[in-house]
């Protein structure tokens, strides 16, 4: 589409905006107008040729290589192009050493990606729209949390960005997967596109990485979670610059450093429109079908105590301001938890001087992922991988297809 002079309507700020951030200001709010045009024109493609024939090629192409894929049309042959086109800042080795034993945290990081991560972004109503728009997220947010740790988990181990990984293989699918709702979303009449800009617009992806990244350890430092610096720099930050690359955010956007998040953030905060009722409505989804109760099997004989834990550990990540345009309900757990967090540091840092303690604790938390993973998905019925390949339940997700 062609892209407008002028922000989206719902947008806040953005003379601010510019003024803050030049270059990268404005390149943010000419985001919104923009999605992923090599995806996008893959999703035509799709919509073009039949959604299962393309996806068979696409899964070949990953699984083989594009050059495998005999008569493989022109958008699948750029797409692959600029994927297998590994950019010269990625080290892969170096974030392999990077990521290797954060696995010690699995449980910390279990309890952020649900309170934070995932909330943070409801606080914009154009970027969780979509959610709502394609339903689903509210009725099974537990589900839909599952199909998300599905992803995470094979992109965040030691190999999970190599090119013919599982999790480089997931992240195209999630790519994908976003195209195919923003081109669903472009023809719902229901989608103001002068009010809101692109369906899950350049801004709001390059945003994404934030929430799984500086929002995560910055919600961690907050219980007493302490990483070496290899782990910050080769592992957090590289590893999610990549990732990012692979989302298809374009190099204007893309965060390289902790100071390219932070402003990336701020600009999210300051443009973002008013919070609505539907954003409400999907954190007390989450809250309701999936934290709480996760919390109730912790808790046992206290798990009355579940929900204001909940909205304690929300607050103490998203901060209160946030938190009260979201509706989190107030709660004095939250500074019980951060003055536990200090101590905790403490430990986890001497802890962390000693190799054998540390690989240990690695074990353990890949033990722990492993059992979750086999509870949450006999809990909740979950067979498939992501909602490409889940089962229709009423209206089918716009992503979801049968190859």
């Amino acid at each position: 589409m062609a892209q407008r002079a002028d922000p989206p309507t719902s947008v806040r700020n953005a003379a601010e905006a510019v003024a803050l951030h030049g270059a990268l200001g404005s390149a943010y709010l000419a985001g919104m107008w923009v999605g992923d045009p090599l995806a996008d024109a893959c999703a035509d493609e799709a919509t073009r040729i039949g959604r299962g024939r393309f996806m068979r090629l696409l899964r070949q192409a990953l699984a083989e290589g594009i050059d495998a894929v005999p008569d493989a049309p022109e958008s699948l042959v750029a797409l692959f192009a600029q994927l297998d086109d590994v950019p010269e800042w990625v080290d892969l080795p170096a974030i392999d050493a990077g990521v290797r034993d954060l696995a010690r945290y699995s449980r910390e990081t279990g309890i952020v990606l649900g309170a934070a991560s995932l909330l943070v972004g409801y606080a914009n109503p154009t970027a969780s729209r979509p959610l709502e728009m394609t339903g689903r997220y509210v009725e099974s947010a537990g589900m839909r949390t599952i199909e998300v740790a599905t992803w995470l988990r094979a992109v965040t181990r030691p190999g999970g960005l190599h090119r013919f990984s599982p999790g480089f293989e997931r992240t195209v699918r999630v790519r994908m997967i976003h195209a195919f709702v923003r081109r669903h979303l472009r023809d719902d009449p229901a989608w103001d596109l002068d009010a809101w800009g692109e369906p899950i617009s350049q801004a709001h992806l390059a945003y994404t990485v934030d929430e799984f990244c500086l929002i995560v350890i910055r919600a961690l430092a907050r219980v007493g979670v302490h990483f070496r610096p290899h782990e910050i720099a080769d592992g957090h930050y590289a590893r999610w610059r990549y990732i990012g690359y692979l989302l298809g955010i374009a190099p204007e956007l893309l965060p390289a450093t902790q100071a390219d998040q932070e402003a990336l953030e701020e600009l999210h905060l300051l443009t973002r429109p008013p919070v609505e009722d539907f954003c409400r409505a999907l954190v007390r989804g989450i809250n309701a079908e999936f934290l709480v109760p996760e919390l109730d099997l912790l808790l046992g004989p206290l798990r009355r105590w579940s929900p204001t834990t909940v909205h304690g550990l929300e607050r103490l990540f998203l901060g209160d301001d946030i938190a009260d345009d979201l509706g989190v309900p107030p709660s004095k757990v939250g500074p019980v938890v951060a003055a536990l967090g200090r101590p905790l540091g403490v430990l986890n840092r001497a802890m962390d001087h000693s190799p054998a303690l540390v690989e240990w604790r690695r074990r353990r938390g890949d033990a722990y992922v492993d059992r979750q993973d086999v509870r949450l998905r006999t809990t909740y019925g979950v067979t498939h991988e992501m909602v490409d390949d889940s089962p229709s339940s009423g209206a089918p997700h716009p992503a979801r297809v049968r190859v």
